[in-house]
């Protein structure tokens, strides 16, 4: 089921919110708090648009105030895509898909201003796309696919096709009762229609462009359309002629209103995929006006993830005065745009068709989030005095804004997540006149799992604001819930402390850095390795530590022999505990062997006694091999030398000669393999001149010691 809401009415001034750098449920970051309560803190416009505003606003200050009430009118539609008032404003008439339906509620609420919309017609079309009405209160409905316009009689609910253009899709019709004229905006391909009374259609314009996809009468009686994919911005004149106005960076020009301050449109750039596409050869084109992001729009918060698959979109609203000046007033850094209305005040709404979002814009780039829909998408746009009726796809829907009866709302928060369990503490308000509730639970969507809400204990209200205790029971997730009774009661700021219980810190892992690669060596190769890892009797000890709540850790390090039954430390008792994960330990002292090496975490350096955690690690048996390896039992009967190269500790990886003092090479050992303790080997000497040589033999093992020998060889 869909969740409905009353309203949500949320201001922003955007030269405030670049400022404030405070998100929603903003908190200390955990080491910098350790066992001290932390804190959600809302004090701005962006903090407070996370949440849900029922007839209440958010004004650019941050302040919650009292506001508009929303009520839904249920559709029986997948979407619904355009509107139109009747000529008297006391209608207004909404044309859906994917059934080719219109229904008509009453712009002025009353008894039934809930109740379902009521069906006018249905049409012989999947979708309606844009709707007109005639002096004699007839609606005529543009229609896709096959580009008809019907004539509608929303008395008796009679429909007949007047014409047709000859395109794929109608996406915009302007009437001009004047001349019994209406001009249709079509689709694939791009262009504009005059269509009479009596059914005849004539083209006056083709954009070269492969929709108009907005259209309307300018005061002069010009046509002002706009295109996709180009999205350019044009006056066409009745007898054809047309002149470019605009050229945007970006793909379409999705709706036209002229208001009191001058004409406003609404831009939408795409994301287009370059893959496979060929380089355009020559230089780069031109570009039209580029949709600007940071300025004139809502702060980040109030977006969220793309549908999947859809493609990533920004949009913006442009005004543009007499005198042809450009002014980006506003933009959507990921969503799109989808109808522009005008306001009682002569400010303007701009639709959004991915959260559902109704933004009301002024020229001097205040941005007010007006209504804020369950549903992902606001299609269409009517307004009728103070109020603003919207149509939403994802689900059919028509939501009426307007100002409430009676003074009063609430706010409810956004849910507050303390990551882990949380005993909850002091709630502290800013404002006059208000009362909170809060509730807690252990999902991140409140449900009937969720304790009930519950009043604040022995609150304290005053100037400026007040405090109470949260009697929530302790869980993970907190959400409050603020009432503003009356006209002057005014929130503007909350901070809800809590402790979370503590988190025990683990450690994962234990390598060693700069640890020396064992050579395999098969054959007898002539070159020596070109580098070689020098001998160190210090382990790099490192090690990676899971922390989730952020405490301040300190590592105490011990050591044992497998055999061994008890640790002993590596570090003298009166010394500073480690607070980085590494040591360098200096092995020079203790015997060679296979060590276990044991590390222990701790937080208590940020918690009291009773709420220290500790726990430990113990590596896997880490080798100590500060002895060379010995080269014995040479033998030579020329030109074949023998010998073995042996350790105590750890393997033999590589065997080498030397002749008077010449650079060294290479020996197989005699299993093929440089992987043992002992390594027998053989060395077949090159014909070497008559009398003495010294032959030096060295041998390396795992731990980089070089231990070596000689031996002198006469030869015949």
């Amino acid at each position: 089921m869909t969740r409905l809401r009353d309203s949500s009415v949320v201001v922003s001034r955007i030269g405030i919110v670049i400022v404030v750098a405070i998100g929603v449920a903003a908190w200390i970051p955990p080491a910098a708090q350790a066992a001290n309560p932390r804190v959600f803190r809302q004090a701005t416009a962006k903090d407070f648009q996370e949440g849900e505003a029922t007839s209440t606003s958010v004004l650019p200050t941050g302040d919650v105030v009292p506001g508009l009430v929303t009520t839904r009118n249920a559709v029986d539609a997948a979407f619904v895509w355009c509107s139109v008032t009747s000529r008297d404003g006391a209608t207004a008439y909404f044309g859906t898909g994917d059934e080719g339906k219109i229904f008509a509620v009453p712009t002025r609420g009353g008894a039934d201003a809930a109740a379902p919309a009521r069906r006018v017609a249905a049409l012989d079309a999947s979708w309606i796309t844009a709707l007109a009405v005639r002096a004699d209160g007839t609606l005529l409905a543009g229609t896709t696919p096959g580009g008809r316009v019907f004539v509608v009689d929303p008395r008796n609910g009679s429909t007949r096709v007047l014409g047709a253009v000859g395109t794929g899709h109608v996406w915009a019709l302007a009437r001009d009762d004047k001349a019994g004229v209406t001009y249709v905006g079509s689709g694939a391909p791009g262009k504009v229609f005059a269509l009479d009374d009596q059914g005849k259609s004539r083209q006056i314009w083709d954009a070269r462009d492969k929709h108009v996809v907005s259209l309307i009468r300018d005061t002069d009686g010009t046509l002002l359309a706009g295109t996709s994919e180009e999205a350019i911005l044009y006056r066409v004149r009745t007898d054809g002629r047309a002149e470019a106005l605009q050229d945007f960076e970006a793909e379409e020009v999705r709706a036209i209103v002229r208001a009191p301050s001058g004409l406003f449109v609404a831009v939408n750039d795409f994301e287009k995929s370059s893959a496979g596409l060929p380089a355009t050869p020559g230089p780069l084109p031109a570009k039209g006006t580029k949709i600007v992001l940071g300025t004139g729009g809502p702060p980040a918060s109030a977006g969220s993830l793309p549908r999947p698959g859809a493609r990533k979109s920004k949009a913006a609203v442009y005004r543009i005065e007499a005198d042809g000046r450009i002014e980006q007033v506003f933009v959507l850094p990921d969503g799109y745009l989808t109808a522009l209305a005008v306001a009682e005040d002569g400010a303007v709404f701009a639709a959004a068709g991915t959260e559902g979002h109704v933004f009301r814009v002024t020229p001097d780039r205040t941005a007010s989030l007006v209504v804020d829909v369950p549903e992902r998408q606001a299609l269409t746009l009517v307004r009728s005095g103070s109020a603003i009726l919207v149509g939403t796809g994802d689900v059919g829907g028509i939501y009426r804004a307007q100002p409430p009866s009676v003074a009063g709302g609430q706010y409810l928060s956004k849910v507050l997540d303390a990551e882990f369990p949380a005993r909850w503490g002091t709630l502290r308000w800013l404002g006059t006149g208000i009362t909170f509730e809060t509730r807690s639970g252990n999902t991140a969507k409140p449900d009937v799992a969720w304790n009930a809400w519950k009043a604040l204990d022995n609150p304290q209200p005053g100037p400026p604001g007040g405090a109470g205790h949260v009697a929530s029971p302790a869980a993970r997730y907190l959400q409050y819930r603020a009432t503003l009774p009356t006209a002057g009661s005014r929130l503007r700021g909350v901070t809800t402390n809590y402790l979370p219980q503590n988190q025990r810190a683990r450690v994962t892992e234990l390598t060693l850095a700069d640890a020396a690669v064992s050579t395999l060596t098969l054959g007898t190769a002539t070159a020596t390795p070109a580098t070689r890892a020098a001998h160190s009797t210090t382990l790099k000890l490192r090690w990676k530590t899971e922390n989730p709540d952020g405490d301040e850790i300190v590592y105490r390090l011990s050591f044992r022999q497998p055999n061994d039954a008890a640790f002993r430390p590596m570090i003298s008792a009166g010394a500073e505990p480690l607070t980085k994960t590494e040591y360098d330990w200096n092995t020079e002292g203790i015997p060679d062997g296979l060590y276990v090496v044991r590390v222990s975490a701790s937080d208590e350096r940020s918690q009291p006694r009773e709420r220290v955690l500790m726990s430990t690690f113990d590596s896997a048996p880490l080798l100590v091999d500060n002895s060379k390896p010995d080269v014995v039992d040479l033998a030579i009967n020329y030109p074949l030398l023998s010998g073995k190269a042996r350790d105590s500790a750890s393997a033999i990886t590589q065997i080498e000669f030397s002749i008077d003092g010449g650079d060294f090479q290479l020996v197989s050992p005699a299993d093929g393999i440089a992987d043992d303790l002992v390594e027998s080997f053989s060395i077949r000497l090159p014909t070497l001149p008559k009398g003495p040589h010294a032959v030096a033999i060295r041998a390396l093992d795992s731990a980089d010691n070089i231990g070596a020998a000689q031996i002198t060889v006469k030869a015949p």
